[in-house]
């Protein structure tokens, strides 16, 4: 099982601020939870990435037990 947490403005869109599922990998993850909240897929590829506190890229594995952690970018002016 892998824990998702979702910060950023995503977390406001898609009303949720954790998910957890069985997923090898954080392009499955996004489809998934694009799934379950209905908020498009693009929206959860636009994040930055981190699984275990490291940064990382959308390409990445996950494995058991890990903590994918999906910040969307922000913008100001």
């Amino acid at each position: 099982m892998v824990t998702i947490k979702i910060y950023g403005t995503l977390r406001l869109k898609c009303g949720m601020g954790q998910f957890e599922t069985y997923t090898d990998s954080i392009k499955d993850a996004c489809r998934l939870l694009a799934l379950a909240t209905g908020t498009p897929e693009k929206e959860f590829r636009r994040c930055n990435f981190a699984v275990n506190g490291k940064k990382v890229g959308p390409g990445t594995k996950l494995s058991d037990g890990d903590e994918l952690v999906l910040l969307a970018p922000s913008g100001g002016g």
